[in-house]
């Protein structure tokens, strides 16, 4: 759809709330630059080398200089599709390194699978990962837990309660203090049953629990637990368990963040679409104590984590990160990422880390790690008028993307240094601009395209 000059009134109403910056204002067609704005850029970092196959399902933030990753890999083993041994790296402040994570033959050899779903630390150079170990050919899994200590990881004994033959899976953990930790997942097979257990200094016990089915996601405050799966909640006040009503909409949530404004959970919900189809979208909402409210997440196909990152609430989605607010979402500047984000974490100054894969050669998962603010790396938002948009970038490296139905487009990861930027639909007078990108922040630049009456 072509525009001249700027959006109408009608369509920047339906966007209001979801856009990086108003484009609704009075403005020439002729192009123009803008002075650099106070906007957070996400940056890439450069994670430690992995096999053929490899993804990142959880983090945890320490401190600027003591971040844990973790997931899964495959160095080219069969089954060669398939994650087969659990993987963590570790980020001293420069740089991330490889972390061995010992598992031998669980199951017969070639016969297994493993990752690590997700990761907390107490402090620095004390964490917690935790995860799976599938049997290729049957139902049965077992649960790991590994405790890091700065230099290495040691597995710890988790109990299995559904038994050898039957599944026993950990999909994530949090922490209040070295003898408080918090692990939840699912046991058994159809159905699954809730799964938690908890580490009290000395060895791993399971809960007893309210079964609401697998759960996927925990999150701890003072005096406070609480889990989710599907579309509930669940929370512990250090006495009893109590369901939370139901979500409304009924989401799946995968992610808990405990904020200054309530309980955050995030996910995604199926609804009907055209034709009978189905379509996936976004899904946040906020527990005040008292009830949910939903809040508009700007559509995509779905939330993967949420955390309350200094005054914000920030969430990854599967291309990128946005903070939420009651209000609705707004999309941060953060790097392309041809993949998908899974997790975000949150150093306690409030700097946010997430990670999850890119597709690499041969169509393979590979690791992506990115932080914000980007550290040798700032980001550009463009302006254009016009939906649809294509918008390419020149300078220390080159790029392209395509506006959104506001006219803009944003991207971090990009080193320091002056670019130039064109904005173009075909038919229509270019917009061009120059942007001058500094570390940790977006330039924000005008590049308005003229289109025929």
């Amino acid at each position: 759809m072509r525009r001249s000059g700027v959006l109408g009134a009608a369509l920047c109403a339906a966007i209001a709330g979801f856009s990086l910056m108003s484009v609704c204002s009075a403005a020439a067609s002729t192009p123009t630059t803008t002075a650099a704005s106070a906007t957070v850029a996400w940056g890439t970092t450069s994670s430690a080398p992995a096999g053929k196959l490899s993804e990142l399902f959880g983090v945890a933030a320490a401190s600027s200089t003591d971040v844990l990753a973790v997931g899964g890999d495959n160095p080219g083993q069969p089954p060669t599709a398939l994650l087969t041994k659990p993987y963590a790296e570790h980020w001293n402040g420069s740089v991330w390194g490889a972390t061995s994570v010992p598992l031998g033959p669980v199951y017969p050899s070639g016969q297994q699978t493993a990752q690590l779903n997700g990761v907390t630390e107490v402090a620095p150079a004390n964490g917690w990962a935790v995860g799976t170990v599938s049997a290729t050919s049957s139902f049965a899994s077992q649960t790991l837990a590994y405790h890091w200590n700065g230099t290495a990881w040691k597995r710890s004994v988790t109990p299995d309660p559904a038994g050898p033959a039957l599944g026993n899976t950990l999909n994530a953990v949090a922490a209040r203090a070295s003898n408080d930790v918090w692990a939840v997942g699912g046991d058994g097979n159809v159905p699954e049953s809730s799964l938690v257990l908890r580490w009290n200094g000395s060895n791993w016990q399971q809960i007893s629990v309210p079964n609401i089915g697998p759960l996927s996601a925990v999150t701890v405050a003072t005096g406070q637990v609480w889990t989710a799966g599907g579309d509930q909640v669940e929370d512990f006040n250090g006495t009893t368990w109590t369901k939370l009503p139901v979500l409304p909409g009924g989401p799946l949530v995968k992610g808990l963040a405990d904020a200054n404004g309530g309980l955050w959970a995030v996910g995604y919900e199926d609804v009907s679409c055209g034709e009978g189809g189905i379509c996936t979208l976004s899904y946040a909402a906020v527990w005040n104590g008292a009830k949910w409210t939903v809040t508009p997440a700007g559509g995509g196909t779905g939330l993967t984590g949420v955390v309350a990152a200094g005054s914000q609430v920030l969430a990854t989605s599967a291309t990128g990160v946005l903070s939420l607010a009651p209000t609705g979402a707004l999309p941060q500047v953060t790097p392309a990422i041809d993949g998908q984000l899974t997790a975000i974490a949150a150093d306690p100054s409030g700097s946010p880390w997430a990670v999850g894969s890119t597709i690499g050669q041969g169509g393979s998962a590979q690791l992506a790690i990115i932080n914000a603010p980007g550290i040798g790396q700032g980001g550009i938002i463009v302006t254009s008028g016009a939906s649809g948009a294509t918008v390419t970038w020149t300078g220390p490296v080159n790029g392209a993307g395509s506006t959104d139905v506001s006219g803009q487009f944003a991207v971090g990861g990009l080193p320091d240094g002056s670019y130039t930027v064109i904005a173009s639909l075909a038919g229509c007078q270019p917009g061009v601009a120059t942007a001058q990108v500094n570390a940790g922040s977006a330039t924000a630049v005008t590049a308005l395209i003229s289109c025929p009456p």
